[in-house]
Order: structure tokens, then sequence, then C-alpha cells
């Protein structure tokens, strides 16, 4: 189980990815020629309502990490894992 002060560790770790995300589109996001066309509008998230046991896995955080880098945008598994590997939010395979 994970301790309450982890968890609120990994989601203030969630929202710094949020804030530099925001704070420089190009840095962690990708820029896509197919959803440059796109008029999605990301939806708004609540990550303080992240779950311990979810919190405690690795690599769903770091998905959730790569979806709020990317503004939540429709994405590829390819995608995510590209953004996860790229930016190091945790080690796959």
């Amino acid at each position: 189980m994970i301790s309450p002060s982890e968890l609120l560790g990994v989601i203030d770790d969630i929202k710094r990815v949020g804030k530099a995300a925001d704070l420089d589109p190009g840095h962690l996001s990708e820029d896509d020629d197919d959803q440059s066309e796109n008029s999605f509008l990301p939806r708004a998230y609540d990550i303080d309502r992240l779950h311990a046991d979810d919190a405690r896995d690795k690599v769903f955080v770091a998905i959730l990490k790569a979806l709020v880098a990317r503004h939540n945008r429709p994405s590829s598994p390819k995608e995510l894992s590209n953004c996860i590997m790229r930016h190091e939010f945790t080690v796959l395979g």
C-alpha cells in the first residue's frame, strides 16, 4: 500500500508535468500533423482523485503523465510509449 505522503508526491509530480506542458507547449507535447487539423478540445481532468492503488503502478502513472503532457489529446499506444520514453517518465520493457 502506498502512503498518503507518497500519493501526494505522485499527484504533485503529475501536476508539475502539466504545468511544464502549459508553460512551454513544444517542450513536452508532440506536434502531430494529423492532430493539428483536428478541432479536438481537451477535456479537463481531476488528478486529485487518483486512487492510492493506481498511484502505486509506475507504468499507469507514466501513462497519465504522457496524457497530461499531450494535453489529453487522443493518442495511440505508440504515441504514448514514445512520449513516456522520450521524457523518461518510467522505463518500459
